[in-house]
C-alpha cells in the first residue's frame, strides 16, 4: 500500500496521519506536503505513526529534512502511536532520543497544548 496522507488543522498544530509504506516512492508526495505546512507558517507538526507498516532510509531522511525545516522557523516535529515496526527502526537509528515520541495522539495534543495553551 502506497503512503497515505491525511492532514488534520487544530488550533495550535497540525496532526499528519501516515498510512502504508513510507519508501522512495512515497516520500515526495510528504516531503511536498511538509514544505507547505512550513512555509504556511505551522510551527508544530505532530506525526501520527499508528498506521505506518514501513519506513525506509529515505523516509527516515524526510523525518530528520521535515525537522531541520521546521526547526529553523522556530518549530518543531512530533511523533506519536509508533507501530512496532516504525519504533523499531526508530530505536535502531537513535530517533528515540532526538525526537519527542508520545504513546498517542491524545496524549501528544495534550502535552502540547499543556506545554503552550495557544
Amino acid at each position: 500500500m502506497p503512503i497515505e496522507i491525511v492532514i488534520e488543522k487544530l488550533p495550535t498544530l497540525q496532526i499528519v496521519s501516515l498510512r502504508g509504506r513510507l519508501d522512495s516512492a512515497g516520500t515526495p508526495t510528504l516531503r511536498n506536503s511538509l514544505e507547505e505546512l512550513v512555509q504556511s507558517g505551522e510551527k508544530r507538526v505532530v506525526f501520527d505513526c499508528a498506521e505506518l507498516r514501513y519506513v525506509s532510509s529515505v523516509g527516515l531522511g524526510v523525518f530528520v529534512t521535515s525537522a531541520k525545516a521546521l526547526g529553523a522557523a522556530g518549530g518543531k516535529l512530533y511523533f506519536a502511536s509508533l507501530s512496532q515496526h516504525v519504533r523499531s527502526v526508530f530505536e535502531m537509528v537513535g530517533f528515540l532520543g532526538i525526537f519527542e515520541v508520545y504513546p498517542s495522539v491524545e496524549s501528544a495534543i495534550e502535552s502540547l497544548q499543556r506545554q503552550d495553551p495557544g
